[in-house]
């Protein structure tokens, strides 16, 4: 159940998304004024909120903010929906289609190098999900046991790139670790014994159903464990003309980056309520939910206080470069200019 990366082909559609977007029509319903000039509350404002997926364990601070109110005491009413392709999300934004988009850090990337005014806001899942995770009849403590087992990838050109990363980092060839290619099959190609391991599937999705169906914790190595650097799985996307042409439009992104961050930060603090709220709006098993939606609570609880939501631009620059260095992209990154912390609801160290 891969969910993270766009094709090829739709990479060269993003292309041609360019030459649309300064003509777009702007699908914004946020009001002209940041406040309401008879009672000083925040002028209401209506978002519409493209998510990357369906609803799933990645999206709990979202939800629990709806649940709880959160946008409504923001003086905020919020649309979420749920994409027909992962690579829409992005490309909506910048077209003005959507208000916001829930997409992943590497679309960022591909954005800029495409042209598209798309800025990263705030996080929502601040770690890698994608991981190594094996068998768990294969089970391995480090990365250089790999000699001499199968590792399925999903034929995608980031996993790939994963896969080179880790041999790097274990010290291994790919003469010492076989490479399958198994579509999107991960999860029953590695129950079934057809490979060892997999690449492209998620820590908090892909390992708990291993689990569950095997009875068996499999090992598992989250890509900054394979030596790829570190990023964030999912974030905000906003758009960035906007955000300088439209105040109004600039306040209720502040907005809603705060009540998301407030959903996050109480869901993390009330994992049976948040994930009862999951079971509601996912269609999920219950019986995974009850283990997915704590384990990735615990991804999204920051190192420190008051960091929730924040971008960290050297670990961008990072991420950018190593997609650079691995033929991800062609154009220079550029962190600076596709992710901010200047709609915090406080200042990220």
């Amino acid at each position: 159940m891969d969910r993270r990366h766009t094709t090829i082909s739709a990479r060269v559609a993003m292309l041609s998304v360019v030459a649309l977007v300064a003509g777009a029509c702007s699908n914004n319903s946020t009001s002209s004024a940041g406040t309401s000039a008879a009672s000083g509350a925040p002028a209401a404002a209506n978002l519409s909120v493209e998510l990357d997926w369906v609803p799933n364990p990645d999206h709990v601070g979202l939800y629990y903010a709806q649940d709880k109110g959160y946008f409504t005491d923001s003086n905020l009413t919020i649309d979420f929906r749920t994409p027909s392709n992962t690579a829409d999300p992005i490309k909506l934004v910048a077209l003005n289609k959507v208000d916001l988009a829930i997409t992943y850090e590497p679309e960022m990337f591909y954005g800029q190098q495409s042209g598209l005014p798309a800025v990263a806001v705030a996080t929502v899942v601040p770690v890698p999900l994608n991981s190594l995770i094996m068998n768990p009849s294969e089970p391995i403590t480090s990365l250089s046991e790999l000699s001499g087992k199968s590792v399925g990838v999903t034929g995608i050109p980031s996993d790939d790139a994963f896969f080179t990363t880790m041999l790097k980092t274990a010290g291994l060839s790919e003469s010492d670790v076989t490479k399958v290619n198994v579509g999107f099959n991960l999860v029953p190609s590695v129950l079934s014994g057809k490979v060892d391991g997999i690449i492209g599937g998620y820590q908090n999705v892909e390992a708990i159903q291993i689990e569950q169906e095997s009875g068996t914790k499999p090992s598992v190595f989250p890509a900054d464990k394979l030596g790829v650097p570190s990023y964030a799985e999912l974030v905000v996307a906003a758009n960035g003309d906007r955000l300088q042409s439209d105040p109004a439009y600039a306040d209720a992104v502040k907005r809603f980056v705060a009540a998301m961050i407030k959903g996050t930060d109480d869901a993390i603090a009330d994992p049976s309520g948040a994930t009862a709220i999951m079971k509601q709006d996912t269609d999920y098993k219950p019986t995974f939910l009850d283990e997915s939606v704590p384990y990735t609570l615990q991804l999204l609880t920051p190192a420190t206080s008051g960091t929730t939501g924040c971008l960290d631009e050297a670990n961008w620059q990072s991420y950018g470069d190593w997609m650079h260095t691995n033929e991800l992209i062609t154009s220079e990154p550029d962190a600076s200019a596709i992710a901010t912390n200047d709609y915090m609801p406080y200042a990220c160290s």
